[in-house]
């Protein structure tokens, strides 16, 4: 007996749109083109295996005491911020790690409004360099490099708000 190939896709659409014989398109993450739900549909018939998760809510504020991040809330972050927050980072959050914008040991709880994608790289610039920043909405930062630059990253895009020198 041969095992079903087994692929993981994260198709945005409708249960209307892949249940349908409508033509229409869908957001699939892994590509970088348009796709049809013809494709969508295709590749979830026959002796495919599919799970469809609920719908999270990106504006519902979700908290746990514990440091670890809950599933539910790390998918929340990777759709709220579909790419690294870092400026002008553009890899992928289900590449990144979750981070705490507030770091956990110092208070910082691990919530909806307090995490944020990061790639290892820009991880680690935060978290052992003079990098900092802050969460203004779901999916605005206001990161502030050691050289005093303030830079807004932004559904996608970066701007330099300022230029402020260091502190002496």
């Amino acid at each position: 007996m041969v095992k079903p190939r087994q692929a993981v896709i994260h198709a945005h659409l409708s249960h209307a749109a892949i249940s349908r014989d409508e033509a229409g398109i869908a957001h699939v993450e892994e590509t970088r083109s348009i796709v049809s739900t013809d494709q969508v549909r295709d590749w979830c018939s026959g002796d495919a295996q599919v799970t469809v998760k609920p719908v999270i809510d990106l504006e519902a504020h979700h908290h746990t005491d514990a440091y670890a991040i809950p599933d539910r809330l790390a998918e929340q972050t990777r759709l709220a911020q579909p790419v690294c927050a870092f400026p002008w980072c553009e890899r992928p959050a289900r590449r990144c790690d979750t981070d705490h914008v507030v770091a956990h040991g110092t208070g910082g709880p691990t919530c909806s409004c307090n995490l944020a994608p990061l790639c290892r790289r820009h991880h680690r610039a935060k978290t052992h360099t003079a990098w900092t920043y802050d969460k203004t909405d779901a999916a605005t930062y206001l990161w502030r490099s050691p050289h005093g630059l303030h830079l807004i990253k932004e559904r996608g895009t970066t701007r330099l708000v300022t230029a402020h020198p260091p502190d002496q």
